[in-house]
């Protein structure tokens, strides 16, 4: 049977939006369809189970039905459907009928959904899988969706569009050369990505950017909005408002137990507790990359307590972990100087190869009369020029080994 999805193929995402506004059901689905995979990644990423992600997803596209005539401008649906699904994740776990029933059942709810991040990522292949064949050209769309994610088979195709069997099959054919050039491999059947999908990693590798703590998001931020491409970019807090202005990367708040979402405040050792506290988290954002690059501020709690757990995490994985990092300005106080010292050298053990970027020494080679302000965007952009040329050589490396 034919999704209603299939009413609207050719509507921009903005029309879309107007027509769910305007209460149109098979709108939301198609509207649903689209977004889908971009709000698993947030749920992924926040949520500790499986189930609970499942539920987690009803809950936001019921609170977006809800909604959705509140929002104001429709170019900015994107980050308002990000926020949401955050918040969905945050409200399922402080509610309270949720706390009650996690804490007994810990150990066996880790015994059952053991292999969690492995369902995971098949759902999040399929995900991207139904994402790229919603945005084939208009002239094959239609007869993808049917083959490759309804299984309708040719003659049915043909049947219900009255296309020829001939025209049908050479779709079929330009379908299949996008996808292979999408992925790297074939399609096969009619349903997920090749298994062989470890034969493309030399040529589409896996990069993650996390940014961790105030610092590392604000420095993401900035290198989000330099146009950055085939990369997955996190920002990790302890504090919840943080996340407000980062609308463009998945967010994944830990310690809220440790911390009430308020922060570390400078203390390495609450944000080290924060990450132990949603260990299974930061596992799940690093278990399938190729590259994990840890951008933080050497000064800040929770940069400096979390970063050294992403990067183990991420080796552990089989991936290549490389910290870029920012060591504090002379104004901001001995203490902070040397604990950001202890904190790089933690992080050395636990990185493949780490960028540092110092402050002070950026400072001292430009204006003395530079403002705070500026002082730290200028820390921004060299952790960003650190990120070009680790990625830069990265792509080289992977390159050669491929050749």
């Amino acid at each position: 049977m034919q999704y209603d999805s299939l009413l609207h193929p050719n509507l921009s995402s903005e029309e879309l939006i107007r027509r769910v506004q305007a209460g149109d059901e098979s709108a939301f689905t198609e509207l649903m369809s689209r977004y889908n995979p971009r709000v698993w990644k947030v749920v992924i990423a926040n949520s500790r189970q499986r189930r609970d992600a499942e539920e987690i997803l009803m809950d936001i596209w019921r609170s977006v039905w809800e909604n959705i005539n509140g929002l104001r401008s429709v170019e900015r649906f994107d980050g308002w459907l990000k926020r949401i699904a955050y918040n969905a994740c945050k409200r399922y776990y402080t509610a309270v009928q949720h706390s009650r029933n996690e804490i007994p059942h810990t150990d066996l709810t880790d015994y059952i959904d053991q292999d969690a991040v492995a369902h995971f990522r098949e759902t999040e292949l399929y995900d991207d899988v139904r994402e790229a064949v919603y945005h084939l050209p208009d002239k094959v769309r239609r007869i993808a969706v049917l083959y490759y994610l309804e299984l309708w088979n040719i003659r049915e195709i043909h049947a219900e569009l009255g296309i020829a069997i001939g025209t049908i099959k050479t779709r079929l054919k330009q379908t299949r050369e996008l996808l292979r050039k999408e992925f790297g491999v074939e399609p096969e059947s009619g349903r997920t990505m090749s298994s062989k999908r470890e034969e493309s990693k030399h040529i589409q590798p896996r990069i993650k950017v996390i940014g961790v703590g105030n610092a590392g998001g604000n420095a993401v931020k900035r290198m989000i909005a330099t146009g950055l491409t085939d990369i997955e970019f996190y920002v990790v807090n302890t504090d919840q408002q943080a996340f407000d202005k980062h609308h463009d990367a998945i967010p994944v708040q830990i310690g809220v137990n440790t911390t009430q979402g308020l922060g570390c405040g400078a203390d390495a050792e609450i944000g080290r507790k924060a990450a132990e506290e949603d260990r299974g988290k930061l596992h799940s954002i690093v278990a399938d990359a190729n590259a994990v690059f840890i951008i933080a501020g050497m000064a800040g709690g929770t940069g400096a307590g979390a970063s050294p757990m992403i990067a183990s995490l991420a080796r552990e994985q089989g991936a290549l972990a490389v910290g870029i990092v920012a060591l504090p300005f002379n104004f901001e106080g001995q203490r902070r100087i040397k604990k950001a010292e202890q904190a790089l050298q933690e992080l050395r053990e636990s990185v493949n190869a780490v960028v540092v970027v110092s402050n002070q020494q950026l400072l001292d080679e430009t204006d003395q009369a530079m403002k705070i302000r500026e002082a730290f965007h200028l820390s921004d952009e060299k952790l960003l020029q650190g990120l070009e040329r680790s990625l830069s050589e990265f792509h080289s490396r992977t390159l050669s080994r491929a050749t």
